[in-house]
Formats: structure tokens, C-alpha cells, sequence
């Protein structure tokens, strides 16, 4: 049964499963087309254009469905120690990334987002950690630099979400059904999330609250653009998140 998410992930109330298909990334971080990021008045949003096909995931717990990508974004807090919308045996980290993709039997992301098949959003922890850039996640943080003022944006790198293939992608994450952690909060999403965090400096992290949310204010941020945990509607018992591992090859 789907649930409003974000939710606290408890390793005592999981389901494991060793065998299954694994998770596959198709494009994601390709160097062709365009990429550009946008201060969207409330997060950080990377889009793809001018490519023959968009990225696509399909496998582990997505099973046969292919899931096309739609954009990324962020959510972060006001300091490191918070920022993320789900957390994992009470820890939280200072961002969490999504990948939202849309189920490719829809014409687009708004056929697909209020059908309970119709996401799959893949969420990364990110965590500050001393002064030491991440590389591959400088791609990113070098077009936010460009964007503090609301409704701009810049081109990127369009290999730049090169920072999510530093971790094993085909194992190693929980998922469950639940929601958009965002209004109209249709629970239509398939989420996937990776126990391991992304680590950056605390200076990649800290740009990200230089965003502007009002074009008549400057001094108005983005900060704190995260939901807080929700609660299931019925028993805890009524929902499950499964770490998944893929088949062992011969």
C-alpha cells in the first residue's frame, strides 16, 4: 500500500532480497546533448535536451518497466547537519538528491504522475564532509554559482551527473511505494534510494543556499526545501522497504 513519503528507513522493518535483477542506468551520464541547471525558485533543477533518446533506468525492482528521465533536483537545509527528506535509522544527511523519471508507457511525465504506476524517483544522500571538493560533483556546483537569481539558468557539463555512478548502481538500496514529497503529493512513485552517501565538501553544499527564492528580495533564500518524515495512515505493518542485491553471475 503506498504511503506519503518521506519516510525513516529502519532496518528492523525491512524485507531483504539477495536475488533479484539488477538496477540498470542507461544515459545518465553520457557526454551528448545539453544540460542546464535552473534556480526554479525553490530548487536546483537539472534538465537534458537535444539528445536522440533521454536516460532511462529499468530492472531491480522496476522489474520490465522502463522509467525515462525527466530531471533532477535538490533539497538541502540551512546547515550541514540536516537536508534531507528521508532518513535512514535516524541519520541525517545534509542533501538528498532526486532523479525523477516517468513510466515510458505514458505519453510524458504529466500523463504519468498521478498513476500509481507512473514514477520512479531515485533519491541520493549527499553529505558535507571538510573542505576537499568531490570532482565529479563540481560539475554541478559550477552552474549553481551562476544561477543564485531566481528563474536563471546556465549549461552544464552534460556529463555532469557523473557524481551518482561513484557508488554501485545495481545493488544496495531500499525501496518502497509512497508519494511525491512535493504538492499535489500523488503517491505515484516507486522510489529508490541508495544507503550509501555522496560525499562533498561543505563548500559544495553551502552554494546551494546562495539560491534566491524572490526576485524582489534578494536577500530570501532557498533553504530548509525539504518535507518532513510522514507517517503511515494505517499500522507501520502495512508498508515495507526492501534492500535489494542483484542475481550473482556465473
Amino acid at each position: 500500500m503506498p504511503v506519503q513519503s518521506p519516510i525513516e528507513i529502519s532496518n528492523r522493518a525491512i524485507e531483504h532480497i539477495d536475488d533479484v535483477d539488477p538496477l540498470e542506468y542507461h544515459g545518465h551520464w553520457e557526454p551528448v546533448g545539453v544540460a542546464r541547471v535552473q534556480n526554479t525558485g525553490t530548487s536546483a533543477m537539472v534538465t537534458f535536451s537535444k539528445r536522440k533518446q533521454q536516460p532511462f533506468i529499468i530492472g531491480g525492482a522496476l522489474e520490465t518497466h522502463k522509467y525515462v528521465f525527466e530531471q533532477l533536483h535538490f533539497h538541502w537545509a540551512d546547515s550541514d547537519e540536516s537536508g534531507c527528506e528521508h532518513t535512514l535509522e535516524g541519520m541525517k544527511y545534509s542533501m538528498e538528491a532526486h532523479a525523477v523519471h516517468y513510466n515510458a508507457k505514458y505519453k510524458d511525465f504529466a500523463e504519468a504522475k498521478n498513476k500509481p504506476d507512473g514514477l520512479a524517483v531515485v533519491a541520493f544522500f549527499i553529505q558535507a564532509c571538510g573542505e576537499k571538493d568531490c570532482p565529479e560533483f563540481k560539475k554541478i556546483t559550477e552552474g549553481i554559482r551562476i544561477v543564485q537569481k531566481i528563474h536563471t539558468n546556465a549549461s552544464l557539463d552534460s556529463d555532469c551527473l557523473s557524481w551518482i555512478g561513484l557508488q554501485e548502481l545495481s545493488k544496495h538500496y531500499y525501496t518502497y511505494k509512497g508519494s511525491l514529497t512535493t504538492a499535489p503529493y500523488f503517491e505515484s512513485v516507486t522510489w529508490i534510494i541508495y544507503r550509501t552517501p555522496i560525499y562533498v565538501s561543505r563548500g559544495q553544499v553551502s552554494v546551494f543556499r546562495n539560491l534566491q527564492s524572490c526576485p524582489k528580495d534578494e536577500s530570501k533564500k532557498i533553504v530548509n526545501n525539504y518535507r518532513e518524515i510522514q507517517r503511515p495512515h494505517k499500522d507501520p505493518e502495512t508498508f515495507f522497504v526492501r534492500n535489494t542485491t542483484p542475481k550473482s553471475k556465473l
